[in-house]
């Protein structure tokens, strides 16, 4: 906040603190500025507080004073002073929510000055803000508009207002401090207290209980239940619906759209919640609407019961298309990560009833926000990176770009499945009587080691050749003179370093598996994606889409990539960033504008801000996918990067190319060098 508004909120504080009218000289005194100024800054709150239906009485041989009662001033200190002490937190990431709210939600026309003196900033401040918002609103296919005498405002389609609408609300971090009442005992428990009071701030004349009241019905008669998510956003539709058609904006949909859908059970549903809305809001929809809140119907995610038993009971009602897109991303990420997860049912069960749902809001512009985007990208970091594979199959079978929301949810999925198979260690303890400090490594293991299956516990006497063979590992606390290399030898205690032995083998036997799966065969066509040619250390400072403009520009010049590369890249990043954890991006095209494959790999010497995340690392991919091998490697590739600390800190301190290509000579050979 600057110095106008501290003197400002100085005055008002003396104001309302005094118990007798205040003189100039008396003000001035006790603020430590020039009688003119106090006057000046006295005209200025006067302003304010007319605004706000307050009077500052200036009174000849009197003084200064507000004219209000006791419980008026209170309220004023209650409420005005904290209103315009939140300028102290007036970032461009909360000017630029408060202009869109204004424009995009209120659809009031404002100009460039009514926004700085609600902002307490300057109108270059606010000009500088608008590049942002135009962006955001490009990005939605939006368009800011603005006319000398009439200010600001927002132009586009009755379907992008609409979509624009619930992008915002998800984005939106704050909500109102008067808060309304509610019998919580009636709200769902899909929707939070916070969310219902963000809701009532963007929609306070929408009864939002009576809304849940019909999706709820509605999920009745449908025959399964939506997810928390998709709960909010089917709800939060609904409300935006409310809104604009009471403005009289309705939604035009294309003229064979309602055909298509009047033939499903979800539409006739739909149609009667629509109907039931009409009576209890006395409010008229048009037709199309009932398509568009059916179309949210389909894309809202189902959520079923899978259990061991029901699982072929659900598949068996599912449509073929859906069923093998799911088994190729379960075989694509299965081999991304080294594990076999084809024989998860429950895995394949639950991608479908999730595909489903987002083929549809893929193929119409809709948005499902995965609340747990950030964790994921933090704490499964390796399986997020992983799933991207998927992005790859959307891309090929379905024609459409996958957002880092859906992968977010797919890599839930899939961490699930990890978790039910990463017990797949089949381990022995052995010592010398089976009992005691077995017992103890036992449960010292399962708390540390959560892939290892204990299969016994047995003392070193029972041991022989075919109990052997029939595990994968044996910690074992004495040696044994059967010649395996199976076993494990460590202390009675488990120290540390026993730790960091069975990592160790642990690591070897996944090494095993995907030299396995791999056949030890090198893929030809991903030899020498990378090369010391295309590692780059970039020490000027840039913006990210300057880098890309910059090195894809290489690209299109050596023939890697084709006309059109680098607004493909920079289109699919304003959709949906490609930052997959740990200071790393990988950006990448269409596969229409590759002509041969090679990847970028940039080593930013200043680390940069983009979409608040900060980047050390650009692999600017630029790669000819046939089927989904070469994809599928280059992600196992990232996924074993980022489960490797050491390796990232290395990368990142790599001074020259040559010492970037020799620590990413993996990703041509699919290994590290022994």
């Amino acid at each position: 906040m600057d110095n106008k508004n501290d003197l400002n909120i100085e005055i008002l504080n003396i104001l309302l603190d005094a118990n007798k009218p205040m003189t100039v000289d008396e003000i001035k005194t006790r603020v430590s500025k020039s009688a003119k100024t106090v006057r000046n800054h006295l005209n200025q709150l006067s302003l304010e507080l007319n605004m706000e239906g307050i009077k500052l009485v200036k009174k000849p041989n009197v003084g200064i004073y507000l004219d209000v009662n006791q419980q008026e001033k209170n309220l004023l200190k209650d409420n005005y002073i904290r209103k315009i002490q939140k300028c102290e937190v007036y970032d461009t990431k909360y000017r630029k929510q408060y202009i869109l709210e204004i424009l995009l939600i209120n659809k009031f026309n404002y100009t460039m000055q009514m926004f700085a003196d609600e902002l307490y900033c300057s109108k270059g401040t606010i000009v500088n803000d608008l590049v942002d918002v135009e962006d955001w609103l490009e990005t939605h296919s939006l368009n800011l508009k603005r006319r000398q005498n009439q200010g600001l405002w927002i132009e586009g389609s009755e379907i992008d207002f609409r979509k624009g609408i619930m992008d915002f609300f998800q984005e939106m971090d704050r909500t109102s401090s008067n808060e309304p009442e509610i019998d919580f005992e009636e709200m769902d428990y899909r929707l939070s207290i916070k969310n219902y009071y963000k809701l009532k701030e963007f929609f306070p004349d929408v009864d939002l209980l009576e809304i849940q009241k019909h999706i709820k019905q509605s999920e009745e008669k449908l025959g399964y239940s939506f997810t928390d998510q998709a709960f909010i956003n089917l709800l939060a539709h609904i409300a935006i619906t409310i809104k604009r058609v009471r403005a009289k904006q309705e939604i035009i949909m294309p003229k064979d759209f309602n055909e298509k859908l009047q033939n499903t059970e979800t539409y006739h549903i739909a149609q009667e919640l629509v109907r039931n809305l009409q009576t209890a809001l006395d409010l008229k929809f048009p037709v199309d609407e009932t398509g568009y809140i059916c179309l949210h119907m389909l894309g809202a995610k189902i959520q079923e019961n899978i259990t061991d038993e029901n699982y072929r009971d659900i598949l068996g009602n599912q449509d073929d298309r859906f069923i093998n897109l799911a088994k190729e991303i379960i075989k694509a990420t299965g081999k991304t990560l080294g594990v076999d997860l084809n024989g998860d049912e429950i895995l394949l069960t639950s991608l479908v009833l999730h595909i489903r749902p987002i083929v549809i809001r893929l193929e119409n512009g809709l948005k499902l926000k995965n609340p747990m985007l950030d964790t994921i990208k933090n704490e499964y970091t390796s399986v997020f990176a992983a799933s991207w594979i998927a992005s790859t199959i959307f891309e090929k079978e379905c024609g459409v770009m996958i957002n880092e929301d859906e992968v977010a949810y797919i890599a839930m999925h899939i961490a699930a499945a990890l978790e039910r198979s990463s017990k797949d260690i089949k381990t022995l303890i052995v010592c010398s009587s089976g009992i005691g400090t077995a017992q103890l490594i036992r449960t010292k293991l399962v708390k540390r080691f959560h892939n290892l299956e204990i299969i016994g516990v047995i003392s070193v006497e029972k041991l022989n050749k075919e109990i052997i063979e029939g595990c994968d590992l044996i910690v074992s606390t004495v040696p044994y003179n059967i010649d395996t290399k199976k076993a494990v030898y460590v202390s009675a205690l488990l120290s540390n370093e026993d730790i960091f032995k069975i990592n160790k083998f642990i690591g070897g036997l996944k090494e095993q598996k995907e030299e396995t799966v791999e056949n030890s065969k090198v893929n030809e066509n991903f030899r020498d994606v990378i090369s010391a040619d295309y590692c780059f250390i970039e020490s000027n400072m840039m913006t990210y889409d300057e880098i890309i403009k910059k090195y894809g520009e290489i690209l299109i010049k050596s023939g890697y990539a084709k006309k059109g590369y680098i607004q493909s890249v920079l289109s699919r990043e304003k959709k949906s960033s490609t930052y997959v954890g740990k200071g790393i991006s990988i950006p990448h095209s269409a596969t229409e504008y590759v002509s041969k494959s090679k990847i970028a790999a940039i080593k930013l010497q200043k680390p940069i801000l983009n979409r608040y995340e900060t980047i050390d690392i650009i692999f600017l991919l630029c790669i000819k996918i046939e089927g989904y091998e070469m994809a599928t490697d280059i992600f196992s590739e990232f996924y074993s990067m980022l489960d490797n600390e050491e390796y990232i800190g290395q990368l990142k301190a790599a001074q020259t190319s040559e010492q970037m290509n020799s620590l990413l000579r993996r990703f041509n050979y699919g290994k590290f060098d022994k």
